[in-house]
């Protein structure tokens, strides 16, 4: 753990960013990396209509049996290029498969799946973001910021099984064959922040930020939010925990080639993380 902070500490001197912090308010660090996890509930539901049918709103964990609970690293990197305006690095990576026999016919991607079929999912959502943040200190030890930057998400839902087709002259389906339909879209939008942090000693702080993305154009349309609150100690001074709840939503529509539909996705729960700072 020493090695790790002096190596991290170094790096970031030898770019100008770990210079003496005497103008640093209290309730900011110079630098700070964040290395934890992020254990959240999960609640998906993706559509993707077909060339003629409109696709179910297909719930990933209630129809196809994904698991609510998913362990995910979560990574974090502040730091400041003067004494209250700097960057913000971060984001995670969720993917996950289930598979189980459907209590209900859905459509996906243009195929009927019907009820009793076993079918196979894979979800999986990727988001990146970079912030410029501006800090304003509220006294001696509070600071609220806004900062603005860009967010990058890439999402991916996958549903294949095996689907009823109609023979010629028969009246019933009576043959079967593999389906598969997908979902996906990437985006790249503009992101706001608001954050606020207190110092109550130089061992505790806490601290709670909102962030807002909205692509209001283009083949994928949509928002994502993401709302916490945490709290930090340093039992020394330069190696601490933080433990904090992250409510993250996802809501796009797709209107592409690819894939026309929407999807609408909850992470909720706790993190917690190992924290470096200079």
């Amino acid at each position: 753990m020493r090695m790790m902070k002096s190596g991290f500490c170094i790096a970031l001197s030898l770019v100008g960013i770990g210079s003496a912090a005497a103008d640093v308010p209290m309730a900011l660090d110079r630098a700070s990396l964040w290395v934890g996890g992020f254990y959240p509930t999960v609640d998906a539901s993706v559509s993707a209509n077909g060339d003629d049918l409109s696709g179910s709103n297909v719930d990933f964990r209630h129809d196809l049996g994904l698991y609510k609970h998913h362990t995910l690293s979560n990574l974090r990197l502040d730091f400041l290029v003067f004494d209250n305006q700097g960057f913000t690095f971060g984001g995670y990576r969720y993917s996950r498969g289930a598979a189980r026999t459907l209590d209900r016919d859905i459509v996906f991607d243009g195929d009927t799946y019907h009820s009793d079929a076993y079918v196979h999912a894979q979800l999986s959502l990727q988001t990146y973001y970079a912030t410029w943040h501006w800090w304003f200190e509220a006294g001696e030890r509070d600071v609220v910021g806004i900062g603005l930057g860009a967010a990058y998400y890439d999402l991916r839902g996958v549903i294949y099984g095996y689907i009823d087709v109609a023979v010629a002259g028969a009246s019933i389906p009576s043959a079967h064959t593999a389906g598969r339909g997908e979902a996906e879209g990437t985006a790249v939008a503009p992101l706001l922040t608001l954050g606020w942090k207190h110092a109550f000693s130089e061992r505790w702080r806490g601290y709670a930020d909102f962030s807002g993305v909205r692509k209001p154009s283009g083949a994928f349309t949509g928002h994502l939010l993401n709302g916490r609150v945490g709290l930090e100690y340093f039992p020394w001074r330069t190696v601490g925990a933080a433990v904090e709840y992250d409510s993250t939503d996802l809501d796009v529509k797709a209107d592409k080639q690819s894939w026309t539909g929407t999807a609408r996705i909850r992470f909720r729960g706790p993190s917690a993380f190992v924290r470096l700072r200079c």
